[in-house]
């Protein structure tokens, strides 16, 4: 590796964060990373925990599958600090490398594996049983890999570019309250103290990341047309905090608990505007507005976490539950239920899918079209009155 004394460059970006930049041998652009403190010690810091972590070798040198993967894992995490990676996306990386990668292949060299290696490891039992999604974010991981690899000459052919996995031969359908569980829910919930919660998520179809960063300068209820604007999310981060542990899980791992921090952008990166109808506006009306967020926070903290927004919703319908026969209870479904809810019962209204697709914030019409295919028997009696 060139300048292995840490002779790189540093630079300040207009944006005020510092980026390091170091030239590899193997590699035609040098590599990067980025801090967001006062004078870019912090760049330089991640270059030198990334030489450790490879062993003080020249990246010609790295030659296992193990070796590489934490390298790839170090330039994902320096993209987490110069913001252009969510932490949560990072963190992902990080468990299906860790936990269905490298036990699979981090010991083999990097140009020894074949694709015959890699269907392998997707007919494998641990990972034929995960979901779709998951079994796609192997993929992802291993693409990532195995692309960096072939581009610094560690291996002449990337094998993961023509092997893909089995997929489930069904996909599941989006779990979803019943029109008669909705209105259950909305007769109930304005007599508890944080029905709020609920009647907000099914009257808006948010992200729980999303319901939690609503600031009320984001509300707009004046006009024909209220709405919500729609710009940031309190999203995970890394827990800074190496001496707080959770106990260990069944598998022996002990973790840091989770951490949670307001971010400046949506999931998509973009604003969006969400439309409300007139009684979800009408809830919003109905809250005393106490701070700068919709859910103020638990101990002086501004806002609510996710974990803490899904506590309080789910008590609304353990509380609502308590009050019914067995017979009649609803369903105690995750806040992300109620926004497949949401989408469900406003396409089943006949609301363009477009419509659908912009209130939802999908970058892709696919994602919002499996909401079209819940409800098969409200259109199965729909079309049972063709008239021929």
């Amino acid at each position: 590796m060139k300048n292995a004394n840490g002779d790189g460059s540093l630079r300040q970006r207009k944006d005020g964060t510092w980026e390091y930049r170091i030239s590899v041998e193997g590699r035609k652009t040098p590599l990067s990373f980025y801090s967001k403190d006062a004078d870019g010690r912090g760049a330089k810091k991640k270059y030198r925990e990334w030489f450790k972590k490879t062993g003080g070798k020249a990246v010609k040198e790295v030659k296992l599958v193990k070796q590489w993967a934490e390298v790839w894992l170090s330039l994902k995490k320096a993209d987490v600090s110069a913001g252009s990676l969510a932490y949560g996306t990072y963190a992902n990386y990080e468990r299906y490398t860790n936990d269905y990668i490298l036990p699979a292949l981090g010991g083999k060299k990097l140009d020894a594996v074949m694709p015959f290696h890699i269907a392998q490891l997707y007919a494998s039992e641990r990972v034929v049983k995960l979901s779709n999604s998951a079994k796609n974010e192997i993929r992802v991981c291993l693409n990532g890999i195995f692309k960096s690899a072939k581009k610094n000459r560690l291996c002449s052919e990337n094998p993961v570019e023509d092997e893909t996995f089995a997929r489930s031969p069904e996909k599941s359908k989006p779990k979803v309250y019943s029109l008669e569980d909705v209105n259950k829910i909305l007769a109930y919930a304005p007599g508890h103290k944080w029905g709020s919660h609920v009647q907000i998520a099914l009257f808006t179809g948010l992200r729980t990341e999303e319901l939690c960063a609503l600031m009320w300068s984001d509300i707009h209820l004046d006009g024909d047309t209220p709405y919500i604007l729609i710009r940031q999310v309190i999203a995970k981060v890394e827990n800074a905090d190496p001496t707080v542990k959770l106990p260990p899980d069944k598998s022996g791992k002990t973790k840091r608990p989770r951490a949670y921090a307001l971010r400046e952008t949506t999931k998509s990166k973009k604003d969006r505007v969400v439309a409300l109808t007139d009684e979800g506006a009408a809830v919003f009306n109905s809250l005393p507005r106490d701070g700068l967020f919709v859910f103020p926070g638990l101990k002086g903290q501004p806002y609510l976490t996710p974990p803490q927004f899904a506590y309080r919703y789910g008590a609304v319908l353990r509380d609502l539950n308590a009050t019914l026969i067995p017979s009649e209870q609803v369903p105690i479904l995750s806040p992300h239920k109620a926004r497949h809810t949401y989408a469900t019962h406003l396409l089943n209204g006949g609301a363009n899918i477009r419509a659908v697709q912009e209130q939802l914030g999908h970058s892709k019409i696919s994602t919002t079209q499996i909401y079209t295919e819940v409800d098969l028997d409200a259109r199965k009696n729909n079309v049972s009155k063709l008239s021929y």
